[in-house]
C-alpha cells in the first residue's frame, strides 16, 4: 500500500511541475508617489541590445511589441525624450516548499523562472518612476517568444497612458 502512495505522490508532483511551467505570469508594477504621467510624452530606449545570453532578435522583438503598446497609450519614440525606458531579460533561482501529507512529508524544490522587468526613468533627473516586472513566463530551456509577448502585454496595461 505505501509503495502506490509513493507512486501517486511522485505522479501528482510531476504533474505539478510540468504544468509549473504554463502557471499564469505573475505581475507587479510600482510607480513613484507623485508622478504625473501626463507630463511625459516620448521615450528611448537606454540599451537596444539583449543581455549576455539572450537571442537578440526576440529582445528585438520585444522591444517592438512594447514600442507598439506604448503609441497606443500615446507616448512617441524618439529623442529628446522625456522619459528613458530599460528592458531586463533574465531568470532567477526560486524555491517552492511542500509541506503536505499526513506522514510529514516535507520537501524543497528549486526551480529556474524567467523574468523580464521594464522600468521608466525621467530623463532628465534619472529618477525611477514605473517599474513593471512579470515572472514566471520564460521557461529558460525553452522560450516560448508567443507567450512572452502575451504577458509584455498584461504588464503594460498596467503602464500609465499620458
Amino acid at each position: 500500500m505505501q509503495r502506490k502512495q509513493l507512486m501517486m505522490l511522485a505522479l501528482a508532483s510531476a504533474l505539478f511541475f510540468s504544468t509549473g511551467v504554463a502557471a499564469k505570469p505573475r505581475i507587479q508594477t510600482h510607480t513613484a508617489p507623485g508622478t504625473n504621467f501626463a507630463d511625459y510624452k516620448s521615450y528611448t530606449w537606454i540599451r537596444t541590445h539583449p543581455p549576455g545570453g539572450f537571442d537578440p532578435i526576440r529582445y528585438q522583438n520585444l522591444q517592438a511589441h512594447i514600442d507598439a503598446s506604448l503609441a497606443t497609450k500615446g507616448y512617441n519614440k524618439g529623442t529628446p525624450a522625456d522619459l528613458t525606458m530599460v528592458l531586463t531579460v533574465g531568470k532567477r533561482q526560486k524555491v517552492d516548499l511542500d509541506t503536505w501529507n499526513h506522514y510529514g512529508y516535507n520537501d524543497a524544490y528549486v526551480r529556474t523562472q524567467g523574468e523580464v522587468s521594464l522600468d521608466a526613468f525621467d530623463t532628465k533627473t534619472k529618477k525611477a518612476l514605473w517599474h513593471g516586472t512579470v515572472t514566471e513566463i520564460i521557461n529558460p530551456n525553452k522560450p516560448d517568444p508567443a507567450r512572452a509577448e502575451e504577458a509584455i502585454g498584461k504588464l503594460l496595461e498596467h503602464f500609465p497612458a499620458h
